[in-house]
């Protein structure tokens, strides 16, 4: 019951602060915020896919986001962003292709016990720099803005570097994923959440939807065991993406 009465006389005290001085913010046309926080990755390289060594590659992660708003009316403008984010890598599905061809190659060289693997991987990297038309909606200081948005995303994969070994001893087997980047159009949504904390400074929560078609072109996963080895080119087009939602400060003007 006193959590209930504490939370109940917060809400009535934001009630009352966002209700003082109600037209202050509205009036300022323009608008700059930096935010930072958790992503997630969508698209082809969130989900597994057999046969694809980019499909389920990709985990969470962070990101940092800098915008600027400029008011051309009271509820229409345009946003421009820079984003910057980088996911984690999950190895398993290079485990699993790595896995089938050294079993195809087990034989040719007598090789009959089980082996395991140590993982070296870097992290994906999904830059974006976006400008588009946006919304505003007003109640009192408080301010919700929508946005949707087209730019220039840079998809860079990550290096992956598999190391296993074989419980006789014999052999070792070296797996190795070289980077690659590639730059294309892509578009964004999203909304954002303003609070006023003190004069022109003001908290700001906000989510994005980022997503572009990338190729990254001239890619191979490069299976050694012995004297054999065998690659796997990666040359399709792909629909990646992230989720970002996050929170940070910014200040009207």
């Amino acid at each position: 019951m006193n959590i209930t009465l504490r939370v109940l006389s917060l809400l009535f005290a934001f009630f009352l602060f966002t209700q003082t001085n109600a037209n202050a913010q509205n009036d300022n046309r323009s608008f700059f915020s930096v935010t930072a926080g958790y992503s997630l990755p969508v698209g082809e390289l969130a989900r597994e896919k057999l046969n694809d060594p980019f499909a389920g590659l990709t985990g969470a992660g962070y990101y940092g986001q800098v915008s600027y708003d400029f008011r051309i009316a009271r509820w229409f403008g345009l946003k421009i962003s820079g984003s910057l984010n980088k996911n984690t890598t999950k190895p398993e599905p290079i485990i699993d292709i790595a896995n089938r061809r050294v079993e195809e190659i087990k034989g040719l060289i007598n090789e009959t016990t089980s082996h395991s693997w140590q993982t070296d991987v870097s992290r994906w990297k999904f830059n974006a720099a976006m400008i588009g038309p946006a919304i505003f909606l007003n109640f009192n200081r408080v301010q919700i803005e929508g946005h949707v948005q087209g730019g220039l995303v840079q998809v860079t994969s990550p290096t992956v570097d598999m190391t296993g070994t074989f419980q006789s001893g014999k052999n070792t087997i070296l797996v190795h994923l070289s980077p690659a980047s590639t730059k294309d159009f892509g578009v964004g949504a999203g909304l954002s959440l303003r609070i006023p904390l003190a004069g022109a400074l003001y908290f700001h929560m906000s989510g994005d939807f980022l997503a572009t078609e990338a190729q990254l072109k001239d890619v191979a996963v490069n299976v050694k065991l012995d004297t054999y080895e065998v690659g796997i080119p990666i040359n399709e087009k792909r629909f990646v993406g992230v989720a970002n939602i996050g929170a940070g400060l910014g200040i009207s003007f």
